[in-house]
């Protein structure tokens, strides 16, 4: 069911009323009322302005309070639809209002529909809200394949039978058919991308774009296109239903490749994916999977969603093994109704004036923080702050599944923690720290990785400030490794932390009511961090099965030479097609069969390969040697 003309028929009167019954502050109504009040509209025609007109209802459009105001505004018939047609559950979006109901059969299900058509329409009515019953559609879906895919039950909609769509239904860009295999869904997207590659021919041939730049088009305009979705219908390599899917995707990543570096199409796909830095379309798929489930892990506690991940359903257990989810905890995330006040300044300067802020002598307490990450995955932290003239501090050990992220806003946090706890209070609290990212994850309090450690430092400011309200805190960005003596002390530390946490004054990483060998959760960074790994590790071996060592050596490094992929388009197909060794060489030639023979046309030498014309041709002697020399 779709709300007619939404956002220009709310009416404020009716938006106050759900907001008292919402029990909203009443600044925030009266904000609102504001907001609505003594508006006026002018229309702009071909250039002409027309007359200003008041305006008594409508949300301004564009305004980011707009779809906030205008989901408050349907807040209420949620809940009196829900009461009056039992067993009935909503789907909405916006503007998009969807109604879900179970039952054995279709006749129950259109029995429960036409209910909650009904009752949706008389709160309308009661509203000044209307729908377009022209837009209203009816989709049905049945849990096992051997029932019929039709029905000629109608649901009624006021004085409309709506049908249920005998073709796919779309709601939120995903085309749901009756079985929900997504197969429309994909044939849909893989028309799009077709489309898009079409459009993207003059930037990506042989006069077009850098290849880098072919890269970031290819990706933003068409991989986006093709795989949305893709997580929920891909169910892993070798599956019956999935597997052509995938096929007709490695197609798609096939022309990426070949537009972004103008190899020929009978270049081997290894080669020519990790020249092009893509990745095979399993592995997309697999990754897209695993980001999925990341981004499920990442919301906060509370949300049903987030326990898809662990379900007992088909696409519980993808996920759960897309993640190699085996750990029994991760970081978990919160929704704060009232966060705590940061009223701290942050400051991150130029790097010359950064070094000069940290190296002078400053007034209160100078702490400095690092975090440390070494390649065994311990991780760990330090805060070190001057006492007289010796360096005093805290050196812990986070353990084994945790990123220098974490430890950099865990670091953070205990610093500010210390502060709170040393007496008497210090009046100026400075602490440095070279991690500009963990500085970002301090100023909020959303939720994703870190928040943990944002939500602890502003309790310990709070705690500062209630002691000493005047007290100025501040947390800077001071260069790494420029040597300042404090950041020196600290990463020196941090590194001793992780790597040897039996040493004395090294303490582990403890909850307050827990026993000392609890394990902190994993993070969501380091998982984060092993997806990442991950998908190139597979491409490399993707690669690697497609390619013979004789003919193509796989670089050490995924990304492609930096120089190549800024020239121009003409020039860097040429080295991109000798480098993979589908090039206009003879040999090349009489092997798809346009000569006769693979002599070379220059010195009529029997064989004209890439070395023959690189090395030894004498029709290129003088630029042979400007290459070698």
């Amino acid at each position: 069911m779709d709300v007619k003309s939404a956002f220009n028929n709310v009416d404020k009167t009716f938006l106050g009323k759900w907001m008292e019954e919402l029990e909203l502050e009443a600044d925030l109504i009266r904000w609102t009322m504001s907001f609505m009040s003594d508006r006026r509209v002018k229309l702009v025609l071909d250039g002409e302005i027309g007359d200003e007109n008041p305006v008594d209802t409508s949300v301004p459009q564009g305004s980011p309070a707009a779809p906030i105001l205008f989901i408050t505004y349907l807040s209420g018939i949620y809940d009196e639809v829900e009461r009056t047609a039992t067993g009935v559950s909503r789907l909405s979006f916006v503007d998009d209002i969807r109604w879900w109901a179970e039952g054995k059969n279709a006749e129950e299900v259109v029995g429960k529909l036409s209910l909650v058509a009904a009752a949706a329409i008389e709160w309308a009515g009661k509203n000044r809200v209307a729908f377009d019953h022209g837009k209203t559609e009816a989709a049905i879906f049945w849990r096992k394949k051997r029932q019929g895919t039709q029905t000629e039950a109608q649901v009624k909609v006021g004085d409309k039978d709506i049908q249920f769509n005998r073709v796919a239904t779309r709601w939120l860009g995903v085309w749901l058919e009756s079985h929900l295999t997504l197969k429309e869904h994909h044939a849909t997207r893989l028309k799009s991308w077709r489309n898009a590659m079409n459009r993207l021919k003059r930037l990506t041939g042989q006069m077009g774009r850098f290849p880098a730049n072919c890269r970031r088009v290819m990706s933003a305009c068409v991989r986006s296109v093709a795989m949305f979705a893709a997580e929920l219908w891909w169910k892993g390599g070798n599956i019956r239903g999935t597997t052509g899917r995938a096929e007709e995707l490695q197609l798609l990543v096939n022309r990426k490749a070949r537009a972004t570096t103008g190899a020929f199409r009978t270049t081997n796909l290894g080669a020519l994916l990790m020249e092009s830095e893509l990745r095979p379309a399993t592995n997309q798929l697999e990754n897209c999977q695993r980001r999925f489930g990341l981004r499920l892990l990442g919301l906060p506690q509370g949300e049903k969603a987030r326990e898809m991940v662990s379900y007992n359903t088909p696409l519980g257990k993808r996920l759960s093994s897309a993640l190699a989810y085996i750990w029994t905890e991760t970081e978990r995330t919160v929704l704060l109704e009232e966060p705590e006040t940061f009223d701290t300044e942050l400051i991150q300067e130029e790097r010359e004036e950064a070094k000069k802020e940290a190296e002078k002598e400053r007034l209160g307490l100078v702490m400095f923080t690092d975090g440390s990450w070494l390649e065994n995955e311990a991780a760990g932290y330090a805060v070190a702050w001057k006492s007289s003239q010796t360096w005093e501090g805290i050196k812990t050990h986070m353990g084994f599944n945790q990123e220098a992220y974490d430890a950099e806003c865990a670091a953070l946090a205990r610093a500010l923690k210390t502060a709170a706890e040393i007496a008497p209070t210090p009046s100026h609290v400075t602490i440095f720290t070279d991690a500009q990212a963990a500085i970002r994850r301090m100023s909020t309090e959303e939720p994703g990785p870190g928040e943990k450690y944002a939500v602890e430092a502003r309790q310990h400011i709070v705690t500062l400030r209630r002691v000493a309200p005047d007290i100025t805190i501040e947390i800077r960005w001071c260069p790494a490794h420029e040597g300042v003596e404090g950041n020196e002390k600290a990463d020196k530390w941090a590194k001793l932390a992780a790597d040897e946490p039996d040493t004395q004054g090294v303490e582990s990483w403890t909850y307050s009511d827990q026993p000392e060998e609890t394990l902190l959760p994993k993070s969501l960074a380091n998982i984060r961090r092993e997806i990442l790994e991950k998908k190139w590790m597979e491409a490399r071996q993707w690669a690697g099965g497609q390619t013979s060592k004789n003919k193509y050596k796989i670089p050490k490094s995924q990304r492609p030479d930096g120089t190549v992929a800024g020239s121009t388009k003409r020039l860097t197909l040429r080295f991109y097609q000798l480098k993979m060794g589908h090039c206009l060489t003879g040999e090349y030639l009489h092997w798809t069969k346009s000569r006769s023979t693979p002599q070379c046309w220059w010195c009529q030498c029997l064989k004209q390969t890439r070395n023959h014309l690189l090395k030894r041709c004498p029709r290129w002697k003088k630029e042979q040697k400007d290459l070698w020399e």
